[in-house]
């Protein structure tokens, strides 16, 4: 049997498998989808899905066997019961085909009860065509259709972006070749640093593609991704796993640095079913021998937390001479501890360990009762608190500044995407001393840590409350408020900091307002008494699409805000990068200033 009689058998009998690979999203810890991907049958040298569309190319059944697999995966995606989004392979060729069948997709999607916006178009690089008005005209079809388009890469010189400019696809996603190594090659991150970019200008995610070490992951977290494929999460399956792996269970969200979801009592939650203060003591013994697991049980009033039983006590209780005959017919009200440590399910994680740790009786250290607005709602297990406690720790200091512990580059990036993402309005301020070098150069790097940290304690005094307090390095420390109460906060900090620097120079410079130092060229300067520079920025959510935009507002902002003399905030109205650069003359139109 020649090659195409073979390839059309397996055409005819489907003997395909679809195969698929899990797409996720780290802004919410979440499966975001999954591509599809074909192996031919598992015998043949076929079975590598390069060698069967190669061989479909060659001998011209490349739009039959493109339809069966989408036939394939739509079925297989959907008898799986998989969520999220399913992302198909199409090869442009077959868009040069005039025979080849339009509606076929839409008609397997009406089969198996599935929607279009449910589906992407993800076109493949394996056979680039020369003509990119056919591929336009084809993609805009399928988008017609109300499916999402996703792309490869920027191709190959103008025209692929002129594709990019014209289609505007839902999708781009960077291929294998520039994620390798990313975190150790800088041509490469500059180059997905324009991906990125130019992604956000026309409104498409941009998607990572194998990645297999944890050194790339971070590194593409840390230039603003969110979405993410390849073998460091999961391979390629017949039946996917649908549970998140652990790299992306333990991985640092915004939420561990911010008072979100993570870091309250409720992420804990665990429903058992509570007792009710009037049940029979026989009963909950029964109950406890049959389920040696269960170590405590919430005791309720009515939808109130009254108590808890714990095993231990009520089986060593019963284990005494006469011990059954004189309580199995007591209620659980005279047997409960009466004074659990109930939390409501809003409670910090490190309050919560705080009462744990300071209750006397050392047997209530297997769980705690959470309630929401006094209801009865779960428990908690200590043994989980504590893990989390110790994860939240260690992945802190992982990328917290080791000066001041507060959140480094890393935490700051997502927090920003995750407004950005999110269309939450917020202001981003931008703090960074005034003549901090000099003053080290004369006073030394010991004593310059100490005036950092007294920036840190003072931010975090005036602003930590229900803001976002960061520390990128050195003397620049970043607030991300998210009130209205930015302004006075900000004049707060610089008029306490105004007065406590006074504190760290000598008399005679203090009486000279100012200290000899040399300058970044070599020469001999006066420079005043250290002050505090702080750029404000309030960005146009239609206009920045990730924090490399907030950053360059705010680098802008805080630039302006140095050339005052004294301590000063200086407020850009401009909401993007692209309209922030204003020369002088027009300045005074746009900007406000506040000095002390």
């Amino acid at each position: 049997m020649n090659l195409k009689n073979v390839l059309i058998d397996i055409i005819q009998k489907q003997q395909l498998t679809a195969f698929f690979q899990p797409i996720y999203n780290t802004n919410n810890n979440q499966l975001y989808g999954y591509e599809a991907l074909i192996r031919g049958p598992s015998d043949s040298p076929l079975h590598n899905p390069q060698a069967l569309f190669d061989a479909a190319l060659s001998v011209g059944v490349l739009s039959e066997l493109e339809l069966v697999c989408r036939k394939i995966s739509i079925a297989r995606f959907v008898d799986l019961g998989l969520k999220g989004k399913l992302f198909l392979n199409v090869s442009p060729m077959i868009f040069l085909q005039a025979d080849h069948p339009q509606g076929k997709t839409l008609s397997y999607l009406a089969e198996h009860q599935l929607k279009p916006d449910q589906v992407v178009i993800e076109l493949s690089e394996k056979y680039p065509i020369e003509s990119p008005v056919v591929l336009q005209q084809a993609l805009m079809h399928y988008r017609n259709l109300g499916f999402q388009i996703a792309v490869d890469d920027l191709g190959a010189g103008y025209a692929g972006l002129k594709l990019w400019s014209e289609v505007k696809p839902d999708f781009v996603k960077i291929d294998r070749y520039f994620i390798n190594q990313c975190h150790q090659d800088p041509i490469k991150r500059e180059f997905i640093k324009s991906i990125v970019n130019l992604a956000a200008s026309i409104n498409a995610q941009v998607i990572a593609e194998g990645i297999e070490t944890e050194g790339e992951f971070e590194q593409l977290q840390t230039l603003g991704m969110s979405l993410f494929q390849g073998y460091l999460f999961a391979r390629p399956e017949p039946y996917p796993s649908i549970k998140l792996p652990s790299i992306l269970q333990n991985n640092v969200q915004v939420q561990h640095y911010t008072a979100h979801f993570e870091q309250m009592a409720s992420s804990l939650l665990q429903f058992i079913h509570p007792l009710k203060s009037d049940e029979l003591i026989k009963n909950v013994v029964e109950y406890l021998h049959k389920n040696p697991n269960v170590h405590s049980i919430p005791v309720i009033e009515g939808n109130k937390a009254v108590g808890m039983i714990l095993r231990d006590n009520l089986l060593e209780l019963f284990s005494t001479p006469f011990g059954r005959a004189l309580n199995e017919r007591k209620l659980v009200k005279e047997t409960m501890m009466n004074s659990p440590v109930i939390v409501e399910a809003n409670t910090q994680l490190d309050e919560v360990a705080d009462l744990v740790t300071t209750k006397q009786d050392e047997k209530l250290l297997w769980h705690f009762i959470i309630t929401d607005k006094g209801k009865y709602v779960g428990i908690g297990s200590v043994r989980d608190l504590l893990r989390q406690i110790t994860q939240q720790q260690l992945q802190h200091a992982r990328y917290a500044n080791p000066l001041t512990m507060l959140p480094g580059n890393v935490p700051i990036y997502r927090e920003v995407d995750a407004l950005v993402q999110q269309k939450i309005n917020f202001h981003f301020a931008y703090f960074d001393l005034n003549n901090f070098k000099p003053f080290n150069d004369v006073y030394g790097y010991a004593k310059g840590d100490k005036i950092i940290k007294l920036l840190a304690e003072l931010i975090n005094k005036h602003a930590q409350s229900h803001n976002f307090v960061g520390h990128i390095g050195g003397d620049d420390f970043v607030v991300i408020f998210k009130g209205n109460d930015w302004q006075v906060i900000c004049e707060e900090i610089i008029k306490e900091f105004d007065v406590l620097i006074s504190q760290f120079y000598d008399k005679k410079h203090l009486q000279a307002g100012g200290i000899e130092a040399k300058s970044r060229a070599g020469q001999w300067q006066f420079f005043p008494l250290l002050s505090l520079a702080i750029g404000v920025v309030s960005p146009d959510l239609l206009l920045c699409h990730s924090h490399h935009d907030i950053a360059e507002l705010a680098s802008d902002a805080k630039k302006q805000a140095k050339k005052f003399t004294t301590s000063a905030i200086f407020v850009c109205r401009r909401g993007s990068p692209a309209c922030c650069k204003v020369n002088e003359a027009s300045e005074p139109a746009v900007l406000e200033r506040f000095a002390s």
